[in-house]
């Protein structure tokens, strides 16, 4: 069976409970507490916000694990367990890299940088590509991190010479397209994500992707190299700039890119069976897109051990 590559980082739908409770009317006289009451409710207070003060600006972790738990609001959608092999290779292998760097801090607040690395030859030290890069701002009650605001994300795989996604910026004008963002990565709109910082932080865990979504545009758009499980994008053809696709359906999904790569949209309807894509969700320019969630974890980088650099030419 062809390998889909990487096909979107990552993302998510909301998914909140409402509890109804009823409310006795008090028909007792107003108290006004007195300061030693004052004090022991800010201490309840202090009690529930308490942890994680060992969380740094400068930190960073690296995901250990993403997987898909829908996509196009279906749970049962056949590519989730080909996709979920596939990613945990990439990233047990670091030909997938998703980077987050603590940049900002309050008692209520965590602000992040999500940043896509590549892979450099056989090492398991890849560099930075801050094109790529995504802020995220999350409330917070110690350790917890709720529901971040509507944020963007990027997906890069592979390493700078041979990359597992095929997709330029628009041909004709040569501007940034929004539904496309950065060449050769698959662009997440709309994303949500939520986890826990361990007491050590250490580790982040209990991610999800709560929400998140990639457009109809972008599928069509976007190509990925077809390779075998355990194969990295070594294997996979340079892009072509000056290739016209006359081959996929329809043509021009992968221009720029060669015949050694083939429509992201083509694949992932081929999946989809006689249903076809839904694209319940709807990106951040009003195009259809698909919707998904997912689950994910990190862990700390050492300082004393290594940490990501941005990519250079060389490497």
């Amino acid at each position: 069976m062809q390998r889909i590559s990487n096909i979107f980082a990552t993302f998510f739908i909301a998914g909140l409970g409402l509890v109804g409770c009823s409310n006795p009317v008090d028909s007792t006289a107003n108290n006004i507490p007195l300061r030693a009451d004052a004090v022991d409710d800010a201490a309840d207070v202090s009690a529930t916000t308490a942890g994680c003060d060992c969380l740094k600006v400068g930190d960073m972790y690296r995901f250990t694990t993403l997987q898909l738990t829908s996509v196009d609001g279906n749970p049962d959608f056949a590519v989730i367990p080909v996709l979920n092999s596939l990613w945990q290779s990439d990233i047990n292998t670091f030909e997938l890299n998703f980077v987050v760097k603590v940049t900002g801090l309050t008692a209520d607040t965590v602000d992040v940088e999500v940043t896509n690395g590549a892979r450099v030859g056989a090492t398991e030290k890849p560099c930075l590509l801050p094109d790529t890069m995504a802020p995220l701002h999350f409330p917070r009650a110690g350790c917890t991190l709720s529901n971040s605001a509507v944020g963007t994300m990027n997906v890069y795989a592979g390493s700078q010479q041979h990359t597992k996604n095929c997709g330029y910026l628009d041909q004709k004008t040569m501007a940034p397209n929004p539904a496309l963002g950065v060449n050769h990565s698959i662009p997440i709109r709309g994303a949500v994500l939520k986890a826990t910082v361990s007491n050590d932080c250490s580790t982040i865990d209990n991610g999800i992707v709560v929400a998140g979504s990639f457009s109809k545009d972008a599928l069509f758009r976007l190509c990925t190299c077809q390779t075998l499980p355990g194969q990295n994008s070594d294997v996979c053809t340079t892009p072509d700039p000056t290739y016209k696709d006359m081959v996929s359906n329809p043509p021009g999904a992968c221009d720029g890119c060669g015949n050694g790569w083939q429509s992201l949209g083509g694949l992932l309807s081929a999946f989809a069976g006689d249903a076809g894509l839904q694209y319940g969700c709807v990106s951040d320019t009003g195009a259809k897109s698909v919707c998904l969630t997912a689950t994910f974890a990190a862990k700390k980088l050492d300082p004393a051990v290594w940490l990501p650099s941005p990519c250079s030419p060389t490497n």
